[in-house]
C-alpha cells in the first residue's frame, strides 16, 4: 500500500516559508518549486534558497517562500508541492507533499467597533 504524501496546512493569507535541510551530492545545484492544484494547473512558483554547504559533509540549506499577498489567491483545499534539483543533466525530485489551504478566521484589517 503506498504511503500518504505528507502534508502541512496552511491558511489563506499566510507567509508561506518552509525550510531546512536537504542532502545531495556535491556539485553547483540549483532548485526550483511549483504548488499546483489537483489538475496539474500551477497556482505559483515558489521562492527557492538553496545554500551550499561549507564542508561536503554538511547538508545543504534549502527554503521555500511565497508572502501572505500570494497564498491570500491561493484556493482553498489541498495543493501539491515538490522540489526539482538540477545540477548539469542530474536531475532529483524530492517526494511530492500537500499544502492544504484552509480558510482564515480572523479579518486582515479587523472593524473597531465602539459602545457607548
Amino acid at each position: 500500500m503506498a504511503r500518504p504524501a505528507p502534508s502541512i496546512f496552511l491558511k489563506r493569507g499566510s507567509t508561506f516559508s518552509l525550510g531546512g535541510y536537504v542532502t545531495i551530492p556535491s556539485g553547483e545545484w540549483t532548485a526550483t518549486s511549483e504548488i499546483k492544484d489537483n489538475k496539474g494547473n500551477l497556482i505559483q512558483e515558489l521562492m527557492v534558497t538553496l545554500e551550499s554547504p561549507v564542508n561536503p559533509n554538511i547538508k545543504w540549506a534549502i527554503l521555500l517562500y511565497a508572502d501572505a499577498a500570494d497564498t491570500a489567491l491561493w484556493p482553498l483545499g489541498p495543493l501539491s508541492c515538490d522540489i526539482r534539483f538540477e545540477s548539469g543533466s542530474n536531475v532529483i525530485y524530492s517526494p511530492t507533499f500537500i499544502v492544504n489551504m484552509v480558510l482564515e478566521i480572523t479579518d486582515p484589517q479587523p472593524t473597531l467597533v465602539l459602545s457607548l
